[in-house]
């Protein structure tokens, strides 16, 4: 097939952001039907920065501050949370555009350059995070946005330009998708780095490996001019506390499971399969490269929730346009349609979102500029707990023998029963707010909540807790400046309920009063030993 013109690839490309962009801002909000944790975890951290704080300095957190940057910068703007939320992903894809239109044109031929180039836009736009459920939600758009960014970069580093004679937007926009992957997900950045740089060295690419280092000392000069050395001291301790804290390994399937299981073991034949393919035939160095690769590969799908190999979309790209015979286009056609359900899931999220019914949705947030986030009302205000059953009565106690049953904590004389609360979060949070307001706490109340999210504060009206972390892996981030210990009856995360308490218990300077306990809560005031 002849190549298409830039001009109306670009023109594909930009109607493809307006016509899903659009579709989006339909509802004048956001409605999200899934994830209601993970929001709550977004907001809090996008209306911190809209409030002048710095991800890693103010708060901990181990994603980047691109990731929410241009949300928090809407906000600040006079845009509603929803709202922000929303057209921050069409101005991302708008700065995308250039890059992506580029390698579209120069790596690829048609139709693979239209599919690409689809690809990478529609990562940035959806309203779901992938897979097949037909869900709308936000969360995990960062790792939308890492994978657009490493869209680009792979092929920029492994396949000769097409046709152009101007070589200097490799090297920019090489260096730009990395230095965005170290200030969004670096986790993209290192897994994929080894294999990128062999294939840049194996092509000699000697200016695109200068240009591109440039440009990513750039990228990660402009946070440390304007925040200084400190961020980046503070951001590689918020990456070592999460990855040592043990609470939450992984963010789905085990190791052994992403290898081998049913759900991941045709993709992984593929990614072998592409590789021997490549290493017999005239591009071996290519084979050698996608073997880097791999490993990388895999890793972010490890360490992604959902485990979602969108990699699989670049194979397809990757080895249709490495070669012409029939194992190419054979393995290149597997991996496109093995990736298919979780690229068209994300493709029509904005329809689904244009579509679905509000009578039944009701409002996240109640506070002045938050409010355009809904979410349905039976997912806020129907409580549900899941505990293991175990028998008192003799005749039944031999079903308590496999009883997975964690054991109760004590915590300040109070028992709590082994518990995990699955729905109900934010109908809780509401009204513990108004119940701890009903009680006296005013506006500067620091409260620690031994859970994984500690963002009572924005129900409250309650200032945040410097230092704290919107979302807990069991550390005492920000407990030094809290006037208050929030205790739940039943936690989100058992694991970080244990290690907030434990933590908790082990300071010997800290006394704890009773202020009041209820069905949902118990709260203490901190009182320090003065030194």
């Amino acid at each position: 097939m002849e190549q298409i013109s830039g001009q109306k690839l670009f023109v594909y490309l930009f109607g493809l952001i307006v016509f899903l962009g659009a579709i989006s801002l339909m509802k004048g909000g956001l409605y999200i039907n899934r994830h209601e944790g993970d929001m709550l975890h977004l907001s809090e951290i996008v209306l911190r920065m809209a409030q002048g704080e710095w991800p890693h300095l103010d708060f901990v957190t181990p994603l980047g501050i691109a990731a929410f940057m241009p949300i928090s910068g809407l906000m600040q703007a006079g845009f509603g949370l929803g709202m922000a939320m929303l057209l921050s992903q069409i101005i991302v894809a708008l700065v995308f555009l250039p890059a992506i239109w580029w390698v579209a044109r120069t790596r690829f031929a048609p139709p693979v350059s239209l599919a690409f180039g689809a690809a990478s836009l529609v990562m940035v736009l959806a309203l779901v995070h992938g897979e097949a459920a037909p869900d709308v939600s936000l969360s995990m758009h960062y790792n939308r946005w890492a994978w657009a960014a490493a869209f680009l970069a792979v092929p920029i580093a492994m396949l000769p330009a097409r046709d152009t004679s101007v070589g200097w937007p490799d090297g920019v926009i090489l260096g730009a998708a990395m230095g965005f992957l170290i200030l969004c997900k670096v986790t993209f950045a290192v897994a994929l780095t080894p294999g990128l740089i062999a294939a840049l060295v194996l092509r000699r690419a000697w200016g695109t490996i200068g240009l591109g280092l440039v440009t990513v000392l750039i990228c990660v000069a402009i946070p440390t001019v304007l925040a200084g050395i400190a961020f980046w001291q503070a951001y590689i301790a918020d990456l070592l506390q999460v990855s040592s804290s043990g609470i939450r390994p992984r963010a789905g399937a085990t190791w052994m499971a992403l290898l081998m299981s049913p759900a991941f073991i045709v993709a992984n034949l593929v990614l072998v399969a592409s590789f021997l393919v490549l290493r017999k035939g005239d591009r071996p160095q290519d084979g050698l490269v996608l073997l880097l690769l791999a490993p990388g590969f895999i890793y972010i799908t490890y360490q992604n929730y959902g485990n979602d190999p969108k990699w699989l979309a670049l194979l397809a790209a990757l080895v249709f346009t490495l070669g012409s015979s029939t194992a190419h286009r054979v393995l290149a056609l597997t991996a496109a349609i093995l990736i298919a359900p979780s690229f068209y899931n994300m493709a029509v999220s904005p329809l689904r979102h244009a579509w679905l019914g509000e009578a039944q949705y009701v409002a996240m947030f109640e506070a002045p500029g938050l409010s355009d986030v809904h979410t349905p009302i039976h997912r806020v205000n129907r409580v549900q707990e899941r505990g293991t059953v175990t028998f008192e009565d003799p005749q039944f106690a031999a079903l308590n023998e496999f009883a997975d049953k964690e054991p109760d904590i004590v915590f300040e004389g109070i028992t709590y029963p082994s518990c995990k609360q699955e729905l109900g979060l934010l109908g809780i949070m509401r009204d513990v707010a108004f119940d701890l307001r009903a009680a006296g706490l005013g506006d500067e109340a620091r409260i620690f909540t031994t859970d994984t999210f500690g963002s009572i504060w924005m129900f409250g009206g309650f200032a945040p807790l410097q230092g704290g972390a919107p979302w807990s892996y069991g550390a005492l981030s920000g407990f030094e400046n809290a006037g208050y210990v929030l205790v739940p009856s039943c936690p989100i995360t058992p694991s970080v309920f244990k290690a907030l308490t434990s933590g908790i218990d082990a300071q010997e300077d800290v006394t704890l009063s009773e202020l009041r306990r209820t069905e949902l809560y118990t709260i203490y005031e901190i009182s320090r030993a003065t030194q």
